[in-house]
């Protein structure tokens, strides 16, 4: 079954292009990246010293973008994300990633669009992460926020390039959800984000989305669920760039209810700040080659269910050895390495004797491509 729904996708892919190719500007582009990765950490069998948990090759993420411009006023954009799973015996798997449809002349606001499909989900840095580093935007590595979703939003820019703006509808579940998986949590996702640029090289931006998870009572028997969840999101940022130097400060905020538990024991808030400096060499030397590192801070010590306190440090280094036509990298060597260590004191017992701390080191190779049809 499985087989036939990927044939029948990449069929209809096959299918439209000719169609869409009668548009006012067609793109087809593909972005690849091949990554090793081993990781390092203490066993439970012997926790004096570290052993090696992971040492592999794997196609992680492999973008078939099509972009296509009906009009001054209306585009659409189509993404599949095509990986390396154990999932399937094939050893591979394929996902939708982007599937909607831009209209910049239904709202009557000067540089706004109306998105209505499988989209972005405009939260924090998530929407344009741009992997510099190959770890995910902090939103998403610490379960705040899905990089996609099926929704509705409105996004634009202010005057005189004074920042940007999205207000949007989602199902609150992510890209990988729809339909019968939904069944358990009726309620939608509501999300706000600003961002100004009030002097060059400096950015200030934050966002708040509202979610939920599970229903609030059963379909069956119309009882409390007690699994159900009410979550308030907030993200804060602040970019400075100065020169050759990116410097990122990334603040979350994450405030978990369980409103059908009486006692308020499962609620709990969880936050964290993410550091990320980015300084790019290559006005000093010959080549394009960016040094990088991050530290992330994540608190989870109020999650009975999941007490935690994470740092993690990471440096790494990118060589961008090809660029296209907007000098964004079309060939790059990324090489990075995560130190993640768990508080023992501030942590669950699952935690003790660093059983969960690791050390992974990952080399990639990415590329990308894209050309009208």
């Amino acid at each position: 079954m499985k087989h036939r729904m990927v044939f029948s996708l990449l069929c209809g892919i096959l299918i439209a292009l000719p169609g869409m190719a009668f548009a006012a500007d067609t793109t087809l582009g593909m972005e690849l990246w091949s990554r090793w990765t081993m990781s390092s950490g203490i066993s439970a069998a012997d926790s004096s010293s570290s052993v090696i948990k992971n040492n592999s090759l794997a196609l992680e993420r492999g973008y078939l973008d099509l972009k296509t411009k009906f009009s001054e006023q209306t585009s659409a954009r189509f993404t599949v994300d095509m990986f390396s799973t154990d999932a399937h015996k094939d050893g591979a798997g394929l996902k939708l990633k982007y599937a909607f449809m831009d209209f910049g002349d239904i709202i009557p606001i000067p540089d706004a669009k109306l998105s209505v499909g499988l989209q972005k989900v405009y939260f924090g840095t998530i929407y344009d992460w741009d992997y510099t580093l190959i770890g995910k935007a902090p939103s998403d590595e610490y379960k705040l926020a899905n990089s996609a979703d099926y929704g509705i939003s409105v996004n634009g820019y202010l005057p005189s390039g004074f920042g940007e703006y999205a207000l949007g509808v989602y199902n609150g579940e992510g890209y990988k959800n729809f339909g019968s998986n939904l069944k358990d949590n009726t309620n939608m996702e509501f999300l706000a984000n600003l961002r100004l640029t009030p002097i060059t090289g400096l950015t200030l931006g934050g966002s708040f989305m509202t979610n939920s998870v599970e229903r609030e009572k059963a379909l069956a028997t119309d009882l409390p669920v007690s699994g159900y969840q009410t979550q308030i999101l907030i993200d804060a940022l602040a970019r400075v760039a100065y020169g050759p130097a990116v410097f990122t400060v990334e603040y979350l905020s994450k405030d978990v209810e369980y409103p059908n538990v009486n006692d308020g024991s499962k609620d709990y808030t969880a936050s964290g700040i993410s550091i990320i400096p980015v300084l790019n060499l290559r006005h000093y030397i010959e080549h394009d080659v960016q040094l990088v590192g991050r530290y992330d801070r994540w608190d989870e010590t109020d999650n009975a269910s999941n007490k935690h306190l994470l740092q993690a440090i990471t440096g790494g280094i990118n060589y961008n050895l090809m660029h296209n036509d907007s000098y964004s990298p079309a060939l790059q060597l990324q090489l990075n390495a995560t130190h993640k260590s768990y508080d023992a004191d501030e942590s669950a017992a699952s935690y003790d004797h660093k059983l969960k701390d690791s050390l992974t080191v990952m080399a990639q190779l990415k590329w990308r491509f894209s050309s009208k049809l």
